[in-house]
């Protein structure tokens, strides 16, 4: 499966190509998701701090926060719309919310647009909302930036929590942010990658 950015006659594609930030900052500006640009960066810079603390590579965990969000340059039901044409299997709760697809269609993008062919790199982007069972390192490194760096009004509520977690491993603190998901009622709906995740940390937690 390919993604066709011309496909879209939405969108403003790249002129002219300088470095991966750039070019990731100009396709976003160019595409007025300026307020996407500001998270990405703020999660990458996460990322790469936590990647430092975990002995990952830190440029790999950049990369991945730099694009992780791509895809908000695509209107959800073109995601959807996607999917369906290359018969792609479809969670129930993408299907009824589709701009949970982003994870999936930032993938492509950093593959075919921005020729990351990394599969470790892959992977953490395309479960960066979900996560999944047995996620490596850089997939809870990348799962747990996304959500430090709060993109929304106030403080989350759940930060302190995971904070303290993250003192303990990774996994308690993607378990964290997942329980809190559940427990508070905050899923819209719920994804079988994210509960086979929480089954799966709930495992090797205790």
């Amino acid at each position: 499966m390919h993604i066709d950015l011309t496909h879209y006659s939405y969108l403003t594609p790249l002129s002219k190509r300088i470095d991966l930030s750039e070019d990731c900052k100009n396709l976003l500006y160019l595409n007025h998701k300026e307020k996407t640009w500001e998270h990405v960066q703020q999660v990458a810079k996460v990322a790469q701090d936590l990647a430092l603390t975990y002995s990952i590579d830190p440029q790999s965990a950049y990369i991945c926060g730099l694009l992780h969000d791509i895809s908000a340059i695509i209107k959800p039901e073109d995601m959807l719309g996607l999917m369906k044409e290359n018969q792609q299997n479809i969670d129930p709760a993408e299907e009824k919310y589709p701009f949970l697809l982003h994870q999936k269609i930032s993938a492509l993008i950093a593959r075919d647009y921005f020729h990351i062919n990394d599969p470790m790199l892959l992977s953490a982007i395309v479960c960066h909302t979900t996560l999944h069972t047995s996620p490596t390192k850089l997939d809870m490194i990348l799962f747990l930036a996304d959500k430090i760096a709060w993109d929304q009004a106030g403080e989350a509520t759940y930060l302190k929590e995971l904070t303290v977690s993250l003192t303990h491993s990774l996994e308690r603190a993607c378990l964290t942010y997942i329980n809190y998901l559940f427990n508070e009622g905050n899923l819209l709906y719920p994804h079988h990658d994210l509960i086979e995740a929480q089954q799966y940390l709930m495992g090797v937690t205790l």
